[in-house]
């Protein structure tokens, strides 16, 4: 699949400039001719319509959100001569000046390229930012701005070596995750204490970001020993964990947890999921009767469990890529234990620097085997899947920080996608009628194209601008076409193409059907 970046992103700095696209000499933005041949009807899009409803917030002193509502394809924001394509109706602008009002317009854009009338927005960040939202977590703040947030000594990182990254963000940049699945075990345990003002005996919180619709985010309370062993899909015995996706949140837990009856009021919350290139802070709030989800300090989700252990591991799981802000916990204070986990070879030997040192091994039944070793038990006589397990002295020197290379900033999209079905319902892998009408979509992910061409059979049926107002943004075209006028045949190849605006390569895809 073609990966393109919704330009702009997070960045702030990597704009979308609707007045200049690279052309052929002599060209302009709508040159582009449209030309729908007989035989073929284009679904009439809606005129897009002036985004309504604004809503404003600040995770930092000199970043701004921005909410709203609307239906478009895409949205166009404009600030202080910037201007920015975003996939839904939200925004994050980095690297403002805290006291300094911002004034945002924003527009919906269409599929061609129409803009809408602007909501007007004007915001200062300092005034919209509650610097009281961390008072109640213990030790440093983890602020994943480069490789020494991630010291081996503090988190234990499970992830393909080219997965991790760092982006920009306003002035600063931040960790991002471009893979199936990274996991970052924390070295750092969470004790939970009496209960504060608000019930809670502990708490996570994480601030985090979508990179996609697929984007999966879980952060899990893991009890001992369940943080010596790898990631997998299983959920462990005794653990907790915030479950967060595109469609929204909610508290998963083991079923063997006490269930205690608690009911809890939830907030209002236009949104409880993750967006796309868009912070949010959600924290895992552990009261002694129930687990709450909160997201930007709004109840979402609980689950009415009784944690039993006293003492868990925190766990973040990024899933279908993400970008990682924040985390820090609440709750008695605990040390970092530096921790190492190593696959067992014919050499394993323990480390000279080693405290503490055990070997560890998943069992059937959903449980692990502990077995602690003398710290000068030389080499290791154990067969995988067993593990070992290092606790170094405090004064031993850390592994190797990961490499993070840096990478553009943006929302990551796929590529095209063709959909066809008969008026009658019918679809592939089905044969078609070879008669009446055929419904085929087009779905485009790219930005800045200048059109987009449809051939079916190897002639060109289609040919469309995309780029009527300025950029174009991804959308969805609709075409009915006529089987008698077109003269389909038994089998039938529609291909796509996605016309760049610097006359590159085409962006394509092809799909074939049957009728009969």
């Amino acid at each position: 699949m073609d990966r393109r970046t919704l330009a702009g992103g997070l960045g702030g700095l990597a704009l979308v400039i609707a007045a200049v696209v690279a052309l052929r000499a002599g060209d302009a933005p709508d040159t582009l001719k449209r030309e729908i041949e007989d035989g073929v009807e284009v679904v009439q899009q809606q005129v897009p319509t002036k985004p309504t409803n604004a809503r404003t917030q600040a995770l930092d002193a000199d970043a701004l959100q921005i909410a709203w509502n609307g239906s478009a394809s895409a949205y166009e924001v404009r600030w202080n001569g910037h201007e920015q394509l975003v996939p839904g109706p939200e925004v994050e602008i980095p690297g403002l000046v805290p006291e300094q009002q911002v004034e945002v317009e924003i527009r919906a854009v269409s599929a061609t390229g129409k803009r809408s009338e602007p909501l007007m927005i004007a915001a200062t960040p300092k005034d919209l930012y509650n610097d009281k939202w961390d008072d109640q977590l213990v030790g440093q703040l983890d602020r994943f701005d480069g490789p020494e947030a991630l010291e081996p000594r503090k988190w234990r990182v499970e992830a393909e070596p080219e997965c991790l990254g760092l982006r920009p963000f306003g002035q600063s940049k931040r960790v991002d995750v471009d893979c199936s699945m990274a996991a970052f075990q924390s070295n750092t345990p969470l004790r939970f204490g009496v209960p504060a003002a608000d019930g809670a005996i502990g708490r996570a919180v994480i601030s985090v970001a979508g990179a996609a619709e697929s984007s999966h985010v879980r952060l899990t309370l893991l009890p001992d020993p369940w943080q010596y062993l790898k990631e997998n899909d299983v959920e462990p015995r005794g653990a907790v964990s915030l479950d967060i996706t595109t469609q929204g949140t909610r508290i998963v837990a083991d079923p063997e947890l006490p269930r205690t009856g608690k009911q809890v009021q939830l907030g209002d919350a236009q949104l409880t999921g993750l967006v796309a290139g868009v912070r949010h802070r959600w924290e895992m709030r552990v009261l002694p009767d129930a687990v709450l989800a909160l997201r930007d300090g709004v109840v979402v989700a609980y689950e009415p469990v009784a944690v039993k252990e006293p003492l868990v591991h925190p766990r973040i799981r990024i899933d279908s890529g993400g970008f990682l802000d924040a985390f820090g916990v609440g709750g008695v204070p605990e040390r970092v234990v530096p921790t190492e986990v190593f696959p067992i070879l014919a050499d394993t030997e323990v480390p000279t620097d080693a405290v503490a040192a055990k070997i560890v091994l998943p069992e059937a039944g959903n449980q692990v085997r502990v077995t602690e070793l003398p710290v000068r038990a030389g080499k290791i006589v154990a067969a995988p899947p067993a593990q070992l397990v290092v606790i170094r002295k405090p004064e031993s020197r850390p592994g190797t920080l990961p490499k993070l290379a840096d990478r553009p900033g943006g929302i990551k999209t796929g590529g095209p996608r063709l959909h066809v079905m008969h008026e009658d319902g019918a679809k592939p892998p089905q044969r078609l009628p070879h008669s009446g009408r055929i419904l085929v979509t087009a779905e485009i992910n790219a930005i800045g194209h200048r059109g987009i061409e449809l051939e079916l059979d190897g002639r060109r049926i289609v040919s469309m601008p995309t780029n009527e107002q300025g950029a174009a943004v991804p959308g969805r075209h609709e075409f009915w076409l006529d089987v008698k006028k077109l003269a389909l045949g038994s089998n039938a190849r529609l291909k796509l193409s996605v016309l760049p605006a610097d006359d590159g390569e085409p962006v394509t895809t092809e799909t074939v059907f049957e009728l009969g």
